[in-house]
């Protein structure tokens, strides 16, 4: 006769491959059953998605532990049921700090943000999985602000914070482009010895490409002990987004010296640092390796990076090709990559095609009724700008977004809108503004005279 533990391993292994009903087979012949055991099969149930097998099994069971009614929770918010994981943890009869801490979590993941908190303050003794849970749930859940609240709250605590906490408020700092608070969390993982975890070091690289501080990126890819390919994919995709194509593409060679093989996002990455500096024949072999040599089936992003790609090289009709012979329908941010290409090279007729284009997938887009309202212009086409106008008043296409931007000084930001006149610092810092213009057409009127001397 086995042993349990083996029977058990043996159960959690089948479940990992999906075969439930060898899993519950091997249980069902088991002569003698512990709680892991009974866990183990419930979990199997759950993480194949069968949440009314897996309380039937928990119904039967003769002895049920904190970790009995935890995984049931958690199998229920997962389903999408919170008000039957809620009932379960009100009739728990002894609630430890890791049914709270499911419970909460369960909350979350169903968006029931406030419920979540109340919740939360109302656990006898959290730990650092406790609020790592909240910290994550708040940012998750894009409440990045709440998220900061809450570990600071945890740290005035003496909680010691995780991993996951750290992870979660590195993230929350880079939805709010926080560049002083990012430096100033990244200190207090210094501080506390996670600088050689992987997860958190990868999380760090993110937020300070998102808040610009590219010098503190590359120092903590450079520190790193073992990095993995998630490590070099935030490089990449990084310093490609903004605008840095050499430097991303030298990553990329780096990358495959250190023995990683590149994936889609490595491709997408790459790709896009070559669109963005115009690297045109180095793009086309990427893409090219990417299917020949990798074995890559390039998706969504890669052809539309290619197209983009082709749109600003001036390759306008390679541009379309591509379009029309990849796999599936090209949405909107291709025909955008298009009429750009088009109208910066003023292939008119291609342009008015992608403009009409655009206006049948979103009619009322703001950019997109712009665009193509510029290009029908450029074609002398004032029957369609007359009607393009026309949509854009009755549908409300056209609108343009508020526009706005902010700045982080000491931790704190600083919301700035177009025409915002009723900022509460406005009579500060308008002045200044006005003096600043007024020095620039200065500065263009003084060059003016000095280059209309030398004539």
């Amino acid at each position: 006769m086995k042993p349990l533990v083996v029977l058990t391993q043996k159960i959690s292994q089948l479940s990992f491959r999906g075969q439930i009903a060898e899993a519950r087979k091997i249980f069902d012949q088991m002569s003698v059953r512990d709680s892991v055991s009974w866990n183990v099969m419930t979990r199997c149930y759950i993480e194949n998605n069968l949440i009314d097998d897996a309380r039937e099994l928990f119904d039967e069971m003769p002895e049920r532990t904190s970790v009995s009614w935890s995984t049931m929770i958690m199998g229920y918010a997962k389903a999408g049921k919170t008000h039957i994981a809620h009932k379960l943890f009100v009739v728990m009869p002894d609630k430890d700090v890791v049914s709270w801490t499911a419970m909460v979590t369960a909350l979350f993941h169903a968006s029931r943000v406030d419920d979540a908190w109340r919740l939360f303050t109302q656990m006898p003794f959290p730990n650092a999985v406790s609020w790592s849970s909240v910290v994550s749930g708040f940012q998750q859940q894009g409440f990045a602000n709440q998220s900061f609240h809450a570990f600071k709250e945890m740290l005035c605590t003496g909680i010691q914070p995780n991993s996951h906490s750290f992870t979660s408020i590195l993230s929350a700092c880079a939805d709010l482009s926080m560049a002083t608070v990012s430096e100033q969390v990244f200190s207090q993982l210094l501080k506390r010895g996670f600088q050689s975890d992987t997860h958190v070091a990868n999380s760090a690289i993110s937020t300070f490409f998102k808040t610009g501080n590219f010098n503190h990126a590359r120092l903590v890819f450079s520190e790193m002990d073992k990095p993995d390919r998630v490590t070099w994919n935030s490089m990449i995709m990084g310093f490609s987004q903004h605008g840095y194509g050499l430097e991303a593409t030298m990553l990329f060679h780096q990358m495959q010296k250190a023995r990683f093989l590149p994936d889609g996002i490595s491709y997408i990455g790459v790709l896009h640092g070559c669109s963005h500096c115009g690297f045109l024949e180095e793009g086309i072999r990427y893409f090219k390796s990417m299917i020949r040599n990798s074995g890559i089936s390039p998706g969504v992003e890669h052809f539309s990076t290619m197209v983009d790609l082709y749109a600003r090289g001036g390759k306008i009709e390679e541009a379309y090709r591509l379009m029309v012979e990849m796999p599936f329908e090209p949405t909107i941010v291709f025909w955008r990559a298009l009429l750009s290409g088009c109208m910066i090279n003023r292939d008119l007729q291609l342009g008015v095609y992608a403009a009409e284009k655009m206006m049948e997938i979103e009619p009322v887009s703001s950019s997109g009724c712009l665009m193509a309202v510029n290009v029908f212009a450029l074609a002398g086409k004032w029957d369609d700008v007359a009607e393009a106008r026309k949509r854009m008043r009755e549908e409300g296409g056209g609108r343009k977004e508020l526009g706005c931007s902010w700045i982080d000084i000491e931790g704190r930001n600083y919301l700035f809108s177009r025409g915002d006149l009723i900022h509460s610092e406005a009579d500060q810092f308008l002045p200044i503004l006005d003096l600043l213009v007024y020095d620039v057409a200065t500065y263009f009127l003084t060059m003016e005279e000095s280059l209309d001397g030398l004539d």
